[in-house]
């Protein structure tokens, strides 16, 4: 970690750019941030203050804590779904959690493969559904 040769924060509006040295790049966005500008930075993690990188942080963070509990429930026969106990018989094409028939649906899930983004079919839960808002573009 520490300052980036030459290179100047690139975070703020379109009037407002931030002018201090770079102290680091943002793992999602790849902008260079000063130190004003650093939303985490941990080991290698170095995330910037914009709203679309703290999101995608956040959901992280949240989303491992969400995949420890399917896991433990999954090793206990049950479905990923806290309080649901039907056996497990789908699982989810995008977190391999298994759910009962009610917790994960097929549906047409944006898949990027390369430059492009492809509809597939796929067996999903709700979790993973809602995270794609948070991911789309990346």
């Amino acid at each position: 970690m520490g300052m980036l040769v030459g290179q100047r924060c690139r975070l703020g509006g379109r009037f407002s750019r931030c002018n201090d040295p770079a102290e680091e790049t943002c793992v999602y966005c790849g902008k260079p941030f000063c130190a004003r500008h650093t939303y985490v930075l941990e080991g290698h993690e170095a995330v910037c203050t914009s709203a679309r990188c703290r999101a995608k942080r956040d959901d992280l963070v949240a989303y491992q804590e969400y995949r420890r509990g399917v896991l433990a429930r999954n090793h206990a026969g049950l479905c990923g779904v806290e309080g649901c106990v039907p056996h497990p018989a789908h699982e989810c094409s995008l977190c391999r959690g298994h759910f009962c028939a009610l917790h994960v649906r097929e549906r047409m899930y944006p898949f990027r493969e390369g430059w492009v983004t492809v509809e597939r079919p796929a067996s999903v839960c709700a979790r993973c559904w809602d995270r794609r808002k948070i991911w789309r573009g990346a």
